[in-house]
């Protein structure tokens, strides 16, 4: 029930382009009144002149082709039995962690309920295979519950798999959907699903799984939306080059409205945009043809070039921006101060000072890269800022303007750790908790070199797994894992670098202060 965009080279993916139409007598409109006729056609035809099929390519590359498929085919085999393996692995250590679960509980009573004692064992294990695969312990958490699901509800699927009949992709399409389906009636939607997922995409199979849960599980159906429906949410995800992602798990029916209700509205100005621009040019050459000037208005008219994608965007962003929803218009408080969005972005002073300075990069809670354009913009609305000082040499956050004991080593922290110590981990550091590297009760003091962020389940896996830390600085931790291999985490630094050149060396003393 997510909110989803439509695949590429859809309706959407394409700026409305106007044609002009036949007249019912099948001439041609005379020029002025449609595109020019000197103008190159707007669409590519879709057809050949004469309707036939081109003929195939005689330039000799198909022999090439031919090897490099062979390549393709072999390096997708070897990807899905690869991914057999790993599964196979995934679910041996769930089975370890099981044994591991059961004899903790044999040995002595555990706060925690027996599922999260084995969440607890499973992250533990996989987190250090992460490390080597450069995943997160989440990612391969949920693998390995997949994994285990596989090896004893649908043992059906392990023989393609190992065969490469169908891909991991389709058995997580299988997975996906199974929630609902009754458990007498599992073992005929893990056949049926493999049957149709042999010869079949990815994105078909998961289709069909999920109108055939449906179908096998109708009452579960509505009881998992209401379920879904509870847990609906919105996230936000960072992408690249100062971009992002929202995604809201709504109900379908308003997901599809609301798509297509921004759909029609910008293919609505998609078209206004091009009728502008077509009696732009049109008054343009009537115009040039009197040897007129041209009104103020057209000498300074500007085409709109966004496309019906691009438009969608806009409008979802205006829509939430410019106007107040039904539920604030409601709420008791109407009148009164909304809460405001907060954002923190970390500029480097010489750039905020002098826009022709050397281009640096502006970021979003010191992580997110993001435009310098926009940056400067928001500052310029700002109502305070907060200094932050950053080591010349190392980059490394030195300080802030408040110095008053805990808010402002939150501050440092927060500025200097940017995400959880834990390898690899993403979750931002004003998301995770403050955890004293040696415990408080051992004598650990609260201070910054003896203070990192780590978020809710890696603190807890610290604390109660054989995952022990210590601090080298500079936020560096390093850890060591519950088979003894040692890996080094560290904070990448927020502030510019300032680096000797001309092999001329920094002297502290005598030098003058390099910033």
């Amino acid at each position: 029930m997510t909110a989803t965009t439509p695949p590429r080279g859809s309706d959407a993916d394409e700026p409305i382009r106007r044609v002009p139409k036949q007249r019912p007598d099948g001439t041609t409109p005379p020029p002025g009144t449609g595109a020019a006729p000197d103008e190159p056609s707007r669409r590519t035809p879709k057809h050949r002149p004469d309707g036939t099929t081109p003929p195939p390519e005689t330039d000799g590359l198909n022999d090439a082709l031919a090897a490099i498929e062979g390549m393709v085919l072999n390096g997708a085999k070897l990807e899905q039995v690869g991914a057999y393996m790993k599964m196979i692995g995934l679910a041996q250590a769930y089975a370890v962690a099981e044994h591991r679960t059961h004899a903790q509980l044999q040995e002595r009573s555990s706060v925690a309920s027996p599922d999260d004692l084995l969440r607890l064992n499973l992250r533990s294990i996989v987190a250090e295979f992460g490390i080597h695969t450069n995943e997160s312990d989440t990612a391969l958490l949920n693998r390995a519950y997949d994994a285990h699901r596989l090896g004893t509800d649908f043992v059906v699927w392990l023989d393609p798999l190992r065969e490469a009949a169908v891909t991991m992709r389709h058995a997580r399409a299988l997975l996906r959907h199974a929630g609902i389906v009754p458990d007498g009636r599992r073992d005929d939607y893990a056949t049926k699903v493999l049957e149709f997922a042999t010869g079949e995409t990815v994105a078909a199979t998961d289709t069909y799984a999920r109108k055939l849960a449906a179908e096998l599980g109708a009452e579960e159906f509505e009881a998992a939306f209401e379920h879904e429906y509870q847990a609906r949410h919105v996230k936000i995800e960072d992408r690249e080059f100062g971009m992002s992602r929202i995604t809201a798990d709504i109900p379908t029916l308003q997901a599809h409205a609301m798509y297509d209700l921004m759909q029609q509205q910008a293919k609505a100005l998609r078209e206004e945009h091009v009728t502008e621009a077509d009696e732009h040019r049109r008054r343009v050459r009537d115009a040039q043809a009197r040897g007129e000037a041209l009104s103020a208005a057209d000498a300074e008219f500007i085409e709109d070039p966004r496309t019906v994608r691009q438009l969608m965007a806009d409008l979802f962003v205006e829509t939430f921006l410019t106007t107040t929803p039904q539920s604030m218009r409601e709420y008791d408080a109407k009148g009164h101060s909304r809460v405001t969005a907060t954002v923190s972005i970390v500029i480097p002073v010489l750039n905020l000072l002098n826009p022709d300075a050397p281009r640096d990069v502006a970021t979003l809670n010191g992580m997110m890269p993001v435009s310098m354009t926009e940056a400067r913009d928001m500052v310029s609305k700002a109502k305070c800022f907060q200094r932050i000082f950053t080591d010349p040499i190392t980059g490394h956050v030195l300080t802030v303007d408040t110095r008053t004991p805990t808010p402002s080593m939150r501050r440092f922290l927060q500025a200097r750790d940017q995400v959880c110590l834990f390898p690899g981990c993403r979750r931002p550091a004003h998301q995770s908790e403050l955890d004293h590297t040696k415990p408080w009760a051992a004598g650990g003091n609260t201070d910054v070199e003896n203070l990192g962020h780590l978020c809710p389940k890696h603190h807890t896996l610290k604390h109660q797994r054989p995952w022990a830390c210590e601090q080298l600085g500079g936020g560096k931790v390093r850890w060591r894992t519950p088979r003894g291999e040692w890996v080094t985490v560290e904070p990448r630094p927020v502030g510019p670098i300032f680096k000797p050149v001309d092999n001329q060396s920094y002297d502290a003393i005598n030098d003058p202060a390099p910033f």
